[in-house]
């Protein structure tokens, strides 16, 4: 037997158990009974197919405008404000940045 054949041989052998440990089910805790929640299973199924339901209208870009415009700004502008009267509070000037009132 050359050495081709007898690595062959043990790749069969490793693919065999591999398919055969693939569907194996196990579990941590034992063998617990699980009963099925029909909305986690509902929820889990259009998770996995949203690209069949995601649909570009004007209610996908307004979420899109508000999360990824608006909140963002409205962070950046509460932390310049926050920065300005910590600065008028202890009587340093105000520091330069975008959106300051200068």
């Amino acid at each position: 037997m050359s050495l081709r054949q007898a690595a062959q041989a043990v790749c069969r052998q490793l693919k065999g158990r591999a398919a055969s440990l693939q569907h194996q089910q196990q579990r941590a805790a034992g063998n617990l009974p699980v009963k099925p929640n029909k909305y986690v299973e509902d929820w889990g199924v259009r998770r996995e197919h949203i690209e069949n339901e995601f649909r570009w209208d004007a209610s996908t870009l307004t979420r899109i405008a508000i999360w990824a415009g608006l909140v963002p700004y409205a962070i950046y502008v509460g932390c310049v404000s926050e920065f300005n009267t910590v600065d008028t509070q202890a009587k340093r000037p105000e520091r330069e940045m975008w959106g300051s009132s200068d």
